[in-house]
């Protein structure tokens, strides 16, 4: 038959609306089954048979037509197999708990046996219709739907820890625009429903290939149209519409996430390519920092109040001071489009030494004298110097850096010497040394003086496709 495979998957999706009648049915008879025991409802006792036989034929129903729905993939393989299984099961005992509930049954010598444990058998068939609901949740919402919306009290009482790690792309600028920054976007927001072990819609978002290629209703992405793209406008649809993406009760897509996406479609959705390559609105330039930043403020006591005078002073050499959070006194430096920020602009930072707790200086004319007045900001956590003339004696100054955790010196003239240095910062757990002088023997150092310290000195090898 020319279209038997869309027959097939046609009676397949009736599974979903089909399979909650075994689960309401066999649940009023275990009900009815359990209360009939007394004496007060054993009135009720004649209508378990006929109620079972209900509940018996919807269960290898829905089984039939989830095996044909099944037989299409999509799904997650491993899940799947169970709630396949589990519900063979229950279809294969709830025909055998009816036979057992029949009157004729009951009038056999051999078979009393068995009737005398009929509501054991009933109460391991109830077990394994939660256990296959389970399962079908689980295909259905992804893996921890019971548990994600989870109220914290609720959470506590019964030992599920709902925290959520702070979304961080380490070195933003630096990373490749789709596979560094748009995917781990995707990733985390989209590909529990959209993946490669679901695809609702047929659409799945782990890959380029896929993404382009869009879902049953055609292309998701419109290159350099994000207004006309469906993807997008899922994204920026109001919260209270049902067609919203992510959908209530998934991790929710922040507003710089969205912008940062709609900033991507626009530029043509471009599969290579740095991000620092790519002209960058300051609402873009904001929401990369942030992604950046992540939780900047822990650990830090409140901020003073922002000197207006010096912010107006660095924003006219075209330099971006992002607060870190709404209402945060704390604050983003950016410098990446100024290249020309020098030793006497970095003179301007020491006094908002108490509120920068990010300086992103890359390519920039800063040097060893600028790195004086850098080393005066005692909450900074992370330093971008990296394409910098700034060499080992430059970075003496930063060992007054004590919350000082990230640093990227990637192309620079730092050596073995620059390297010692490093071991009087103790917050500092990643270091970028790719593109310098130091070597293996001096890292080795410094990781046994940080044993936690990350240090990233590139030289990867790829796989050959």
């Amino acid at each position: 038959m020319e279209n038997a495979g869309d027959l097939i998957l046609f009676f397949g999706r009736w599974h979903p609306l089909l399979v909650h009648l075994p689960i309401g049915i066999l649940m009023v008879s275990f009900i009815i089954a359990w209360a009939s025991r007394r004496e007060a409802y054993g009135g009720l006792r004649p209508a378990v048979p006929f109620t079972l036989l209900m509940g018996a034929v919807s269960a290898v129903l829905a089984s039939g037509l989830g095996l044909l729905l099944a037989s299409y993939g999509g799904y997650e393989a491993r899940t799947l197999g169970f709630h396949q299984w589990f519900g063979i099961a229950v279809a294969v005992l709830s025909v055998g708990v009816w036979w057992l509930y029949r009157g004729r049954t009951e009038q056999r010598t051999g078979m009393r046996q068995f009737v005398k444990w009929r509501l054991s058998i009933f109460s391991l068939l109830m077990v394994l219709l939660c256990i296959t609901g389970h399962y079908g949740g689980t295909l259905t919402h992804g893996e921890g739907y019971l548990t994600e919306t989870m109220p914290p009290a609720l959470g506590g009482l019964f030992g599920v820890a709902r925290s959520e790690e702070p979304f961080v792309i380490e070195n933003v600028q630096e990373a490749a625009i789709y596979d560094g920054l748009i995917q781990p976007i995707l990733a985390r927001r989209c590909q529990s429903c959209h993946g490669d072990k679901k695809q609702e819609g047929g659409l799945a978002l782990h890959g380029r290939a896929g993404l382009l290629a869009g879902g049953d209703g055609g292309a998701v992405i419109v290159p350099s149209q994000p207004e006309e793209s469906e993807l997008y406008h899922r994204l920026t649809l109001p919260v209270s519409d049902e067609k919203r993406m992510p959908p209530k009760g998934r991790t929710p897509i922040t507003p710089g996430e969205i912008a940062v996406i709609g900033w991507w479609i626009a530029q043509g959705a471009p599969a290579e390519g740095r991000v620092a390559d790519m002209e960058q609105p300051d609402e873009i330039a904001t929401a990369l920092a942030q992604l950046e930043a992540g939780n900047v403020e822990e650990a830090l006591p409140e901020a003073p109040p922002l000197d207006a005078g010096i912010v107006q002073q660095l924003v006219a050499r075209g330099i971006k001071v992002m607060p870190v959070a709404n209402g945060s006194n704390y604050v983003m430096v950016s410098a990446i489009n100024a290249p020309g920020f020098n030793d006497a602009d970095a003179e301007m930072l020491v006094g908002l030494k108490d509120n920068i707790v990010q300086l992103q200086l890359g390519r920039t004319a800063i040097t060893d004298a600028g790195m004086a007045h850098i080393g005066k900001l005692p909450v900074l956590k992370k330093l971008h110097l990296e394409h910098t003339a700034v060499t080992d004696g430059g970075l003496a100054a930063l060992a007054a850096c004590a919350q000082l955790q990230y640093l990227n010196l990637s192309s620079t003239a730092i050596g073995n010497k620059g390297v010692d240095h490093l071991k009087a910062l103790p917050a500092l757990t990643r270091v970028y040394l790719f593109g310098t002088h130091v070597t293996g023997a001096a890292v080795a150092e410094i990781q046994a003086a940080h044993p936690t310290l990350e240090v990233d000195t590139g030289g990867y090898v790829l796989p050959a496709s």
